[in-house]
């Protein structure tokens, strides 16, 4: 046996006659996860407990508990029935929601959208045919240096109190 050191001779290069090419990969090529990616759940998945997703989600089927996808977009499809509070920077409806749905960003209620609960973003858009059993409130987008939004004007005025003020029991 020889052992030889440096590059192979043309003919060591060669493949043999009796060797077959490799076949190609039937395989996809793995990707690197976009930024737009999406994480769907069908009608047969049934989920119970804390959903916090960090892309955004798209659910078909039931589930039970709390969702939460602070910086991304949550979706409730067609045949979806939720129970559970949702917190997303934006949400879109279109299946059945039985808890408060809370947005950084905006709230879309599609036709086919039926929601239980209360309803609080900057903005809210409400297709003909959905409805809501609860409140809607838009709000000011809350910025990261201030606190909750204020009314310097009617501050502290109910229907109960119209002028604002203090109003202490008394003692006869």
């Amino acid at each position: 046996m020889r052992i030889r050191r440096g590059r192979p001779t043309a003919a060591e290069q060669e493949p043999l006659l009796d060797e077959a090419p490799a076949a190609p990969s039937k395989r996809a090529p793995v990707r690197a996860p976009e930024a737009t990616a999406t994480l769907r759940l069908g009608t047969s998945v049934v989920i119970k407990g804390h959903l916090t997703a960090s892309e955004n989600l798209t659910l078909h089927g039931p589930f039970q508990g709390e969702i939460e996808v602070r910086a991304h977009t949550a979706t409730i499809g067609r045949l979806a029935h939720i129970e559970a509070p949702i917190v997303a920077k934006g949400v879109v409806v279109e299946g059945t929601v039985r808890g408060n749905v809370t947005a950084t960003d905006l709230i879309e209620l599609r036709d086919t959208a039926r929601l239980h609960g209360n309803v609080a973003a900057p903005r809210i858009v409400m297709a003909d045919g959905a409805w809501v059993c609860g409140s809607l409130e838009t709000r000011p987008a809350a910025t990261a240096d201030s606190g909750p939004p204020t009314n310097p004007a009617g501050e502290g005025r109910s229907r109960s109190n119209p002028t604002g003020r203090s109003v202490a029991a008394r003692k006869n």
